[in-house]
């Protein structure tokens, strides 16, 4: 494994997609089952709940649901007396305090986690009855803890067979030995070691530490000790003041200046010039490999492994394109506010004239993006992908080691079901291919990153 000085290597940093909404996108449709309702009667089932069928529209049914009160209070006394073995509290010995006691303690906690797993249970259960596939998320409205409305945003069937003749671009690219001596020079431009010097140019490292560090200074420094890169890239107004005051100054010397209206007193700890290798036998030392050789086949396995996936991700992006411009799906302007209000906190009736533009941009895309999310789920449906739990294990395992979060193990969900799909989409859909060098396609790659992060 290649170390890592200041961050991520280069060379074993993984990849992953902005997967949005897709993974959300498969999990509204649970049942598996098409769409559609078997009557708008009464249900009573053993879910501890009673449901009707209150509204029915084409693209929407709503739901008033009442949840059996006596069944849950049940079921949260039953969870409370669990705790009793456990439970410690002043006074009593542990295992020995009364129920009634542990109940006053946390008796709310215990309700309200019974409460959410009952309604989301139900939700799934009503979905599964009525055989419904959801456009979105369902929308709930509670009158109490124990009734609530529910209205399902319906998915609308999609015939993917009749699609399979659109025609769908395939980017192409290899990886050259002039790629791998660009990248290696990349790399070692990651790997310096510094050295201190008297007087600071454009690109020193100096660090400094801020003395007047108080309230205000702590609004822009969250440590008094600070290092700064003078060659760093940026246009951010505090780095900038930075860079003017720290120009050819001495080393151990001391400042005063100020940014954003901020003073700063600080003084020079030391200043720093980067050394970088002076050839690739230098560098494989840095790195502890063997050989060139060795570097070099790092290298090509990176780059293949950033084209292969920005490969798959050009075609997934193209598809949904061209899928969304042959099979355009009518999204109801109910479930586009419902969407705004939920992800922008926009609520349309307190909308002011001047924001109009701006909110019927976000509409349009909001309108893009559920169609996109529908195409998608329909895809993995029509070509039968799925991720297995041991593959999904192996990937983060491969990239990110032990501990993981949520996000993180859905982000390489998404990751791994997007090349699943993409993989069998070449096979069956229709292929126009593009050839690029890798340089284009790592511009485009970086484009495309930008044109995404502004549409949000």
């Amino acid at each position: 494994m290649v170390p890592e000085v200041g961050g991520s290597s280069p060379l074993t940093r993984p990849n992953l997609c902005a997967s949005g909404g897709m993974v959300d996108a498969l999990v509204l449709g649970t049942s598996g089952q098409p769409w559609g309702f078997e009557s708008l009667l009464a249900h009573q089932n053993t879910s501890n709940m009673d449901y009707k069928n209150i509204e029915k529209k084409s693209y929407k049914s709503s739901f008033e649901v009442s949840l059996d009160q006596s069944a849950i209070a049940k079921i949260i006394d039953e969870k409370i007396s669990e705790k009793q073995p456990t439970f410690e509290i002043a006074g009593f010995r542990k295992g020995k305090v009364p129920v009634s006691i542990i109940k006053s303690k946390i008796g709310l906690q215990i309700e309200n986690e019974v409460l959410n797993e009952e309604v989301s249970k139900n939700i799934n259960k009503i979905s599964e009855d009525e055989k419904i596939q959801s456009l979105i998320q369902p929308d709930v409205n509670f009158k109490d803890n124990y009734n609530f409305t529910l209205a399902f945003y319906l998915k609308p069937e999609i015939k993917m067979d009749e699609l399979k003749t659109s025609e769908i671009e395939k980017v192409t690219s290899e990886v050259t030995k002039k790629d791998i001596d660009d990248f290696r020079e990349k790399v070692r431009k990651d790997y310096y070691s510094l050295e201190s010097i008297d007087i600071s140019d454009e690109n020193s490292v100096i660090d400094f530490e801020i003395l007047n560090y108080e309230d205000e200074q702590k609004k822009l420094f969250s440590q008094k000790e600070v290092r700064v890169d003078l060659n760093t890239q940026t246009k951010e107004e505090v780095f900038l003041d930075l860079k003017k005051a720290l120009l050819k100054i001495k080393n151990k010397s001391d400042i005063n200046f100020s940014t954003k209206g901020i003073k700063i007193n600080a003084q020079i700890k030391d200043i720093n010039k980067k050394i970088y290798p002076k050839n690739d036998d230098e560098l494989i030392k840095i790195l502890k490999l063997k050989s060139t050789k060795e570097l070099n086949d790092k290298i090509d396995n990176k780059l293949n492994e950033d084209m292969n996936y920005l490969q798959k991700e050009f075609f997934i992006e193209d598809l949904l394109k061209v899928l969304s411009q042959k099979k355009k799906i009518d999204i109801n302007e109910e479930v586009v506010n419902l969407e705004l209000k939920r992800k922008y906190q926009i609520d349309l009736s307190k909308m002011k004239d001047e924001h109009k533009e701006r909110i019927d941009s976000l509409k349009k895309l909001t309108s893009e993006n559920i169609q996109k999310d529908v195409l998608f789920s329909e895809l993995v449906k029509f070509l039968n992908v799925k991720v297995e739990q041991k593959e999904l294990q192996e990937y983060i395992q491969k990239y990110y080691g032990e501990k993981i979060d949520q996000r993180t193990a859905e982000a390489a969900y998404g990751t791994l079901l997007r090349n699943k799909i993409a993989d069998e989409s070449m096979k069956t859909f229709k292929i126009k291919e593009t050839k690029l060098s890798l340089e284009e396609l790592m511009k485009k790659g970086s484009q495309n990153h930008e044109s995404s992060t502004h549409s949000h």
